[in-house]
């Protein structure tokens, strides 16, 4: 009895002597926020393992654990009011699953397992939770920075939100690295700061403070956020490069030419003076005449512009840079000088408008002179007249009249062209175009365009003997006049006439007319017994020929005969025939005394007969 109580002692005062329990969990385990994680509980039980229950706690700021979920033989549950209540289950295996893990889960977690008589133990995991921070932006300083600050200015601000556990911010100047300080010195520092948000979250700051040189006008600044993950792992995000406005004084001054090196009158002239100071200063230019240095206009762009330029503007030039801020010893004030390549007026003699008769000569002479040697030409239009100074018309006509340019051109200098015009005029009587002037018309009252040309000068006036509205068309020395009139049977017999005058004198041009109506032309028979036939102009010229050379025919034998070189004419029987040829109203009469050879050329007609055996 006494060995019965002694065991049973045992078995209540020292935990598993009637069996153990033995629970896993990892020390540590990493989770990032609003992702799920999985804490696994593991447990081996010797001895008894009816009525197994698993329970997992929370452990708060103050050490006190509380239940959050706990799960035995017949079901699973899970703690109301814990904050977790809708976050977490427990597993088969008797895992702890949170759905989405939130920054207050950084805490330790205990899973306990109870087996009845084998007894309790408890596995303690510390969760260590991660959250990325935002990309990291850059705060510049705006205002223009001095190199002349005895201290360090402050170049911007890097600054980087939300991120868990607080990230840190190293800085970069044209991609190097800079050395991280925080005491203040009179090189270069930084001042970091940490804030925790309402959230839990760290947004921190960093701002930069360094001495600065004129070589950091250029210079390019950026930050870099470092910050830690899941499993030790280091990450980084980069932010935007920018760049300060520095303000440095000047040390060197440049003024040059911007336009073309060979320079001719006319041009715009662009002149530069710069320096390298930043901001930019005024500038100030001169010209130098006559040993004096006259001030010719102040600019905020170091920008000179003469435009349109002429000899006179050839010499020597400066420019002042007015930076108060530059140290004693630093020249200011540059110097260059121009040379402008011109062609003075082209002279004329003698000098225009000139005015000459029709019919005589004209010289005029054209010179000039300039930088470069000038080659002089006479051209009218596009036509070249001369490839010297003298242009020389002679006997000249009214096509003479007109514009002549002289140009005269620097072949050295591209573009260095000048051009005198001179006007020629060309007086004398009216001269008229002759042309066809032999007009026929088909019918009566047919309308027809009468064009009268007359040159002269001055301008001819031209009229006409009808009364008829002319339409005028005047060039140079030239007159044209049209006139649209209806032919009649006056008109045919008197003609058309235009006149033009001026105060040297006139001249006349006739139009003939004549009404050929398209009939019928006969032809050409002997006797009585004609017949009509059909036949349009070119017969009627057919028949006209024909006539002609048969007249020139007869004449020919005629004057033979007379003179007596005609031997085979002289018979004793002698006949007179008359023969007549009809056509536009002509008649032939020649006496036959040929020989029949001479009769039949002469004597044939439409029926292919001899006339002298008619009957």
């Amino acid at each position: 009895m006494n060995c019965l109580r002694a065991a049973l002692f045992l078995a209540i005062t020292i935990p598993g002597a009637l069996g153990s329990v033995e629970v896993s969990v990892p020390n540590q385990l990493d989770a990032e926020v609003g992702r799920p994680v999985r804490i696994p509980c593991t447990h081996t039980i010797t001895g008894s393992n009816s009525n197994v229950m698993v329970e997992w706690f929370i452990v708060n700021k103050n050490g006190e654990r509380q239940r959050i979920a706990y799960k035995d033989v017949t079901s699973s549950v899970t703690d109301p009011d814990t904050g977790y209540s809708d976050r977490v289950t427990i597993d088969n295996d008797d895992t702890l699953s949170i759905s989405s893990v939130k920054l207050m889960d950084e805490r330790a977690f205990l899973c306990q397992v109870i087996a009845g008589a084998a007894g309790s133990q408890e596995g303690k995991t510390e969760l260590k939770v991660y959250d990325a921070p935002e990309q990291p932006e850059v705060l510049p300083n705006r205002a223009t920075l001095s190199v002349t600050e005895q201290h360090p200015s402050e170049v911007g601000t890097c600054r980087s939100r939300n991120g868990y556990p607080a990230p840190s911010i190293v800085w970069y100047k044209d991609g190097a690295k800079l050395q991280t300080t925080t005491n203040h010195n009179e090189d270069m520092y930084m001042i970091p700061r940490v804030v925790k948000e309402a959230s839990g979250l760290y947004t921190v700051t960093n701002k930069l403070y360094t001495k600065l040189s004129k070589a950091d006008k250029d210079s390019e600044y950026h930050c870099l956020v470092r910050y830690q993950m899941l499993n030790g792992k280091q990450s980084t995000l980069v932010s935007e490069k920018f760049q300060i406005s520095l303000h440095y004084h000047t040390e060197v001054v440049t003024f040059n030419l911007e336009s073309n090196a060979t320079i001719k009158e006319g041009d715009d002239v662009r002149l530069r003076c710069s320096a390298d100071g930043f901001p930019q200063p005024e500038y100030i230019f001169y010209k130098h005449e006559n040993g004096e240095e006259n001030e010719l206009q102040t600019s905020s762009n170091g920008m000179l512009v003469l435009k349109n330029i002429t000899k006179e503007q050839s010499g020597r030039y400066s420019c002042e840079a007015l930076d108060f801020d530059s140290p004693t010893g630093v020249e200011l004030k540059k110097e260059l000088s121009i040379f402008v390549n011109y062609l003075d007026p082209l002279v004329l003699t003698p000098e225009g408008p000139i005015t000459v008769h029709l019919g005589e000569d004209v010289e005029v002479d054209c010179v000039t002179q300039g930088s470069a040697a000038p080659k002089i030409m006479w051209r009218k239009g596009k036509e070249q007249l001369s490839h010297s100074g003298t242009l020389n018309l002679k006997r000249v006509t009214y096509r003479s009249s007109g514009t002549y340019v002289c140009e005269a051109s620097a072949p050295s200098i591209r573009g260095l062209v000048k051009t005198q015009q001179l006007k020629v005029f060309v007086e004398g009587k009216p001269s008229i175009e002759d042309d066809v002037s032999e007009v026929s018309v088909r019918k009566e009252g047919e309308k027809i365009v009468l064009t009268c040309v007359a040159s002269g000068h001055p301008s001819p006036k031209i009229t006409w003997n009808v009364q008829k509205q002319a339409l005028l068309t005047t060039s140079e020395n030239t007159v044209i006049s049209k006139v649209s009139i209806a032919v009649t049977s006056k008109m045919v017999q008197s003609g058309v006439t235009c006149n033009a005058t001026n105060k040297y004198g006139w001249a006349l041009r006739s139009f003939q007319l004549a009404i050929v109506p398209p009939t019928t032309v006969p032809p050409v028979t002997s006797g009585e017994n004609r017949e009509p036939q059909g036949g349009g102009g070119g017969a009627i010229i057919a028949v006209v020929v024909c006539v002609l050379l048969l007249l020139l025919v007869v004449g020919i034998l005629y004057c033979l005969h007379k003179k007596g070189k005609l031997p085979c004419g002289k018979s004793e029987k002698k006949d007179t025939v008359h023969t007549e040829v009809k056509n536009d109203d002509i008649v032939v009469e020649m006496k036959t005394g040929q020989s029949p050879e001479t009769s039949g050329l002469l004597g044939l007609n439409g029926d292919k007969r001899p006339v002298g055996n008619r009957r």
